[in-house]
């Protein structure tokens, strides 16, 4: 069997996940050009950029690199688990359960007061986070947590 080139695959999977290859590059603090250098087999990823990679498109290195034409020398050398989830992504899933929380708890004699601590506190964050310089998948995450908070919120948003 023929192995996959590392590059195809790293391309196809940007590709799946709808990134342009500056916007790939960006996480990785790599340039446009080293993305098409890798995408084209003109040069193999690090084993820091296969670890960055594989936590953006949440797998494990060994996964990302498995049956390609990555050397075996540096698969050796790739950690068995990475980071795949930013600390914006888990206040997102955070803020998900911590509304999922206050639906089940709607009708209780201290809704109101629940809902306003949630609310409040959760308004603050996002704010924090408007703060940052975020990317594009970063800021459509942003979005999708204000839009979540609106639609339970209403009129204390």
């Amino acid at each position: 069997m023929i192995p996959e080139r590392i590059g195809q695959r790293i391309a196809a999977l940007r590709q799946e996940h709808g990134w342009t290859q500056q916007e790939l590059a960006e996480p990785l603090a790599i340039s446009r050009v080293a993305v098409s250098h890798i995408e084209a087999d003109i040069s193999f990823p690090s084993e820091r950029t296969v670890s960055l990679l594989a936590g953006l498109f949440k797998m494990s290195p060994h996964s990302l690199v498995e049956g390609t034409t990555y050397p075996q020398a540096k698969i050796d050398r790739l950690p068995t688990m990475v980071c795949c989830y930013s600390a914006l992504e888990v206040d997102v899933a955070l803020l998900q359960n911590d509304l999922t929380w206050l639906e089940n708890v709607h009708g209780c004699s201290t809704y109101k007061t629940l809902e306003q601590e949630v609310v409040g506190k959760w308004r603050q964050k996002l704010e924090e986070w408007e703060g940052e310089i975020l990317d594009k998948r970063h800021q459509g995450f942003l979005e999708t947590a204000r839009s979540h908070l609106k639609r339970v919120a209403g009129s204390l948003y």
